[in-house]
């Protein structure tokens, strides 16, 4: 297969907010308990989740190819760079890489938590886009799945990298970015209306048309933030009240100014591939990451 080809199956890019999110996890962890960071350590958690960051996207690629030729033809299936076979070996290939990867770091760490967190991620994408779950075409069940394992997970699976999560503190820290994803998700789906809905493929664009999806979507970029000074006070999280109010704050207006852009406009996101509701969708995802490290760092 062509190295671009591959390149574009696994999607580099969407390998940022993973690979920030464990090295973010694991700084807080080792701040938190006390526990040396190690860098060889962390090192082998970012590529087990990168690994399966690009096994997820290569899936969806091979499963949606049918899909891609309505909304994405540019794209390496549809466009005869590479094959649904040639996609779906590459994703397999990169899910028990990103396993091995994890196993690894589980005999070297002593616990399996992190070996944990992976999998389950590699089988919620799994079942994101192959059948016979297939949850993308379900609408109740799609967004769900992505905001398992690249939302709620993401810290856990960060704070395992150097601690074993027996506290309710890293769960709590995964509560807020995977609500948010499970609003955030959908803003990748109003460009693929037509070819989702051409192949039965019920997201809330296709049902509910592109403005009523969007102010669904809208509280999902502010809310979960509000949570930061909330679980604080419950005693869910440690560090300063005030630290978490900050981030709260700065995190809530960065999302209301990303649904101000979605609900602005919504029907510009079918059109545009770069739309600002997205960016600052993605933007606030890494923004959260850096946020939530600096308040255990500093």
């Amino acid at each position: 297969m062509d190295p671009k080809a591959v390149v574009e199956l696994v999607r580099p890019f969407t390998m940022l907010a993973p690979a920030v999110g464990v090295l973010c996890g694991a700084g807080a962890a080792a701040a938190r308990t006390g526990t040396r960071f190690d860098p060889g350590l962390v090192g082998l958690a970012i590529a087990a989740a990168v690994l399966a960051n690009g096994a997820s996207n290569a899936w969806n690629q091979a499963f949606d190819a049918d899909i891609d030729r309505v909304n994405k033809p540019q794209r390496p299936v549809p466009s005869g760079r590479a094959t649904v076979r040639g996609a779906l070996r590459l994703g397999h290939l990169c899910a028990v890489g990103g396993l091995a990867v994890a196993a690894l770091h589980a005999l070297l760490v002593g616990h399996p938590a992190f070996l944990a967190c992976v999998l389950v991620g590699v089988v919620a994408t799994w079942a994101y886009s192959a059948p016979p779950l297939r949850t993308k075409a379900r609408l109740w069940l799609a967004n769900p799945t992505i905001a398992l394992p690249r939302g709620f997970l993401v810290p856990v699976a960060g704070w395992s990298v150097l601690a074993w999560p027996g506290t309710p503190e890293p769960f709590a820290l995964g509560l807020v970015p995977g609500l948010f994803v499970l609003g955030a998700a959908t803003t990748k789906d109003f460009a693929d209306v037509d070819g989702d809905r051409a192949h039965g493929c019920r997201t809330l664009p296709v049902v509910l048309g592109a403005e009523r999806a969007a102010r669904v979507v809208a509280p999902f970029l502010v809310a979960p933030f509000v949570l930061y000074p909330l679980l604080s006070l419950a005693g869910l999280l440690a560090r300063p009240f005030v630290a978490w109010a900050a981030v709260g704050t700065l995190l809530g207006a960065g999302g209301a100014w990303t649904a101000r852009a979605l609900l602005a406009d919504p029907r510009s996101l079918a059109t545009e591939r770069n739309h600002p509701a997205w960016r600052g969708m993605y933007l606030l995802m890494v923004a959260n990451q850096l946020a939530v490290l600096a308040v255990y760092a500093l």
